[in-house]
């Protein structure tokens, strides 16, 4: 098993990766690719104890990838990845 830095580190990357792809609104949104990033983040999530912060902000990237099939105007969808950002700040 990795250590916790590694896993973050990892976690980290995948939610760079979901906001790279849903914050160009000029391009359609690869909800596919989105979905599988975050439930890979999740996943690792999974491999570590988190603390009670950790698991906070675990519970609202699940919170919002609910609400990723919801998603239809440019407004919404960049909150949505500003709101993702702000989780991968956090960590």
């Amino acid at each position: 098993m990795r250590g916790k830095k590694f896993i973050i580190n990892s976690t980290k990357m995948d939610l760079h990766r979901v906001v790279t792809a849903t914050g160009n609104i000029n391009k359609e949104l690869p909800q596919q690719s989105v979905i599988e990033f975050m439930e890979h983040a999740d996943k690792d999530f999974g491999k570590i104890e988190l603390t009670k912060w950790e698991q906070t902000l675990r519970q609202h990237l699940q919170n919002l990838q609910k609400q990723l099939p919801y998603i239809k105007d440019p407004h919404s969808r960049l909150r949505w990845a500003e709101d993702v950002m702000t989780i991968r700040c956090r960590l």
